[in-house]
């Protein structure tokens, strides 16, 4: 009888040795990936700039700087809507809907301003990161657009697929998703941790990707590709839903789309991973004070690296020129990412200018 335990032990044993063995060998051949913390929240890749912090900000400076946003419409001391908005900033929204259904192109890129583009791929029409009602921000409080949308969203062509970036209220505005139609037919694509959202929206296809994970619809591959940033909502800690800039790849075109992203070194790797671009859509704005805004913006110049990075044909620039979310005057960051464009060579066709709710193909 004792024999017979000793045998029984030792087989349970060795199958114990096994089984951990197994899981070891599998643990170590799948590490957690370098953005994933062991407390379920994410960080940025090596390489991304790290904000700095000034000893002279307190308690009573956020609380003047949400008095002065708040009650005094204004940021960073300035207008929270400026006085010298160009005419040709924008065009109406009957011209907008006019060229948008005049173009018979197979690709275009229609801007409804911010980060929020409607592109049609043959008969298919994508929206990233939908904004188009007026406020960035929960309960109707946050940085008012001083451009209304490119098209509304009543008048918008039916969507199929919705890429979202992140989370931030600029750049996912439900009050806006709630307004958008076929809901149960549109694919909402978006970073891991994100998807409950969209369900209690309405909508009932969702697919969360990680960095580098990839999701095809018909002939368009949509590839998740990491960003410099962060994500936080109201009630939320910082960093329970990942961040991402996407790549759109139909035929033989590649379309870069940065959403929301500070400058690194990451760059050079999707450039070698998924390079070159057809077209990189890139963020501009939002970049002053430089201390607060380094780890989550970058200036237009770094932008103009990036695309040099990533080995982009045709240039795009967004994130500027809808809301006030930063101290630099609204109408720098374009002007400085032309000069810095032209500067390593870009040529004039190839810096694309689009006023909101402009429309231009990609051949």
């Amino acid at each position: 009888m004792q024999s017979r335990r000793k045998f029984f032990k030792f087989i349970k044993d060795f199958f114990a040795l096994i089984f951990t063995m197994q899981y070891s060998s599998l643990k170590a051949a799948n590490p957690r990936p370098f953005h994933h913390l062991e407390d379920g929240t994410f960080q940025n890749l090596p390489g991304s700039p790290s904000r700095e912090i000034s000893k002279n900000r307190s308690h009573s400076n956020f609380f003047l700087f949400f008095y002065k946003g708040i009650i005094k419409k204004e940021m960073f001391d300035q207008k929270e809507v400026p006085d010298n908005i160009p005419v040709s900033h924008a065009i109406s929204q009957k011209e907008a809907i006019k060229e948008f259904n005049l173009n018979k192109d197979t690709t275009s890129i229609t801007w409804l301003g911010h980060a929020s583009f409607l592109i049609k791929i043959e008969n298919k029409h994508i929206l990233t990161d939908p904004f188009l009602t007026t406020t960035a921000g929960p309960f109707g409080i946050g940085p008012k657009r001083y451009i209304p949308s490119g098209i509304k969203i009543r008048d918008l062509p039916t969507i199929n697929t919705i890429l979202i970036s992140h989370n931030h209220y600029d750049h996912l505005d439900t009050r806006t998703l709630v307004k958008i139609k076929n809901k149960k037919n549109i694919t909402i694509i978006c970073p891991l941790k994100l998807s409950k959202l969209f369900f209690t929206l309405g909508f009932k296809k969702v697919v969360e990707l990680d960095w580098y994970e990839n999701h095809k619809i018909d002939k368009i591959n949509f590839i998740s590709v990491p960003a410099y940033h962060w994500s936080r909502r109201l009630g939320q800690k910082r960093n329970t839903s990942l961040w991402s800039g996407y790549v759109i790849n139909f035929q033989s075109k590649k379309i870069y789309f940065s959403g929301d992203t500070a400058f690194g070194t990451m760059f050079n790797d999707i450039g070698k991973k998924l390079g070159p671009f057809d077209l990189t859509i890139v963020s501009i704005g939002a970049y002053l004070p430089r201390d607060m805004m380094q780890s989550s913006h970058c200036t237009p110049e770094e932008a103009v690296e990036i695309t040099s990075m990533l080995g982009s044909s045709n240039i795009l620039s967004m994130h500027w020129g809808t809301i006030r979310l930063s101290a630099e005057d609204p109408w720098d960051p374009p002007k400085k990412f032309y000069i810095a464009a032209k500067e390593i060579g870009y040529t004039e066709d190839q810096i694309w200018k689009l006023p909101i709710g402009g429309t231009k193909s990609l051949v």
